[in-house]
């Protein structure tokens, strides 16, 4: 179930998580998830979502933070069944 947490469209993408900033800049986060579902093990992708970026990978690091914890909630909410 697609959910917004913090400023990110969080959701499945597969086994993994995929959380997109709803903000300019707009940046997706694509996460490695444990087998268990109550972990996120890692980010294996980011992206800039349309337009163009002056400072891609600095602000992109600089939020993924932010889209980590937005993911780690959205497994909660997944667990608990919310």
């Amino acid at each position: 179930m697609k959910r917004i947490i913090n400023g990110f469209e969080v959701d499945w993408a597969s086994e993994r998580v995929f959380a997109e900033q709803q903000t300019a800049p707009n940046y997706g986060y694509l996460f490695e998830v444990s087998a268990d579902r109550k972990r996120i093990v890692r980010c294996a992708h980011i992206s800039a979502v349309g337009g163009d970026f002056d400072n891609p990978d600095g602000d992109a690091e600089r939020f993924e933070k932010d889209a980590r914890q937005a993911a780690e909630k959205f497994l909660g909410f997944e667990r608990e069944g919310k």
